[in-house]
């Protein structure tokens, strides 16, 4: 009798070894529309990681994804640490993961992808990360020129067993060049640009975007936190401002952020407008889809079972601010004409 179950426990093994081994490759532009949850295992020595943020070169890990369903991808990747800001301030900082690896055919349509973890070890760390994914999502509602994420349940595996095995959320940020392909468009690098040399509409809902999120901390000539993107049949048209990075805004207000002290701002919760020139009419035509998505905004936050309920209080009384001022006309005139930068 205990030889036949362990003919049946040995079976049951090898199956679940071709089940894993025959998986077949994800789909990267599906990936970043499914909105379910992937536990991931990543496997490395994290010790050696925190001890060496500022060290470029790529590290041996490896990765497990269950995926929905119950099918588990696995295999060899690369990583190493990202986001200067993070780096420095941050325990464990973002980390940067190439997929291409010959013995890990699940996710041979990946490239390097972004994954943004939490700050800290701490749960409020973790809900810190949960807000920053939800401006990624409300991004999202505005329009396709946005980064998508996916969100991961991560157990960071310690290797070396110097550092106890920990769980925590994080997301995946689509490649730049999945964002180009799918809008018909292509990432434009090393040429400097003036901020009004932007499609004037995009422009203009990036700037009322990162105005509603209390976002300062980035340059469209510097390419800090925005990366440009120009219609594929017309390489030399103005481009698309697309913004990510918003960990250090008002509306995720971090302890370790601060906003960037040439402004003159004391704190994340300070709003600036850092947009350009418009006319009334122009702003008025501007901040309709905002009003029209307001309550979905608010829904989407409150329907986030993730967040706790101070966190949610916290985004939403930081919203309802910005609503409140683009419902004033006074208010409207004020901050988006009145006190625009000028070309």
């Amino acid at each position: 009798m205990k030889s036949k179950k362990w003919i049946i426990a040995i079976v049951f093994f090898f199956l679940a070894k071709v089940n894993i081994a025959q998986v077949k490759p994800i789909d990267d532009k599906e990936f970043f529309k499914d909105e379910r949850i992937i536990e991931m295992k990543l496997s490395t020595d994290i010790k050696g990681l925190l001890a060496e943020k500022k060290d470029l070169n790529y590290v041996s890990a490896a990765v497990s994804w269950k995926l929905p369903g119950g099918t588990v991808a696995e295999g060899p990747v690369r990583i190493r640490p990202r986001g200067n800001f993070r780096k420095e301030h941050c325990r464990l900082s973002s980390l940067m993961i190439d997929f291409k690896h010959q013995a890990s055919p699940a996710f041979s349509k990946f490239g390097t992808l972004k994954l943004v973890g939490g700050c800290g070890f701490t749960a409020s760390h973790e809900q810190y990360l949960l807000k920053e994914y939800l401006v990624y999502k409300i991004y999202n509602m505005f329009t396709d020129m946005s980064f998508r994420v996916r969100l991961l349940h991560i157990n960071y595996f310690d290797t070396k067993a110097k550092i106890k095995s920990y769980t925590q959320y994080a997301f995946l940020i689509e490649d730049v060049d999945d964002l180009a392909k799918r809008t018909k468009c292509q990432e434009k690098e090393n040429t400097r640009y003036s901020p009004v040399g932007m499609r004037r509409e995009e422009a203009t809902l990036f700037y009322l975007f990162e105005y509603m999120i209390g976002n300062t901390d980035f340059s469209i000539p510097f390419y800090h936190n925005v990366k440009l993107l120009v219609d594929k049949t017309d390489t030399l048209s103005s481009p698309y401002p697309i913004a990510y990075d918003f960990d250090v805004t008002g509306l995720v207000n971090p302890p370790y952020g601060l906003p960037p002290p040439e402004l003159g701002l004391e704190y994340l919760t300070q709003r600036l407008y850092r947009g350009y020139e418009r006319s009334m009419d122009e702003i008025e035509l501007a901040v309709k889809p905002f009003l029209e998505k307001e309550e979905a905004i608010y829904a989407l936050i409150n329907n986030f079972d993730l967040l706790t309920s101070g966190s949610k209080k916290e985004m939403l009384n930081f919203l309802k601010g910005f609503y409140s001022e683009i419902k004033s006309k006074k208010e409207l005139k004020k901050i988006f004409v009145d006190n625009a930068l000028r070309n």
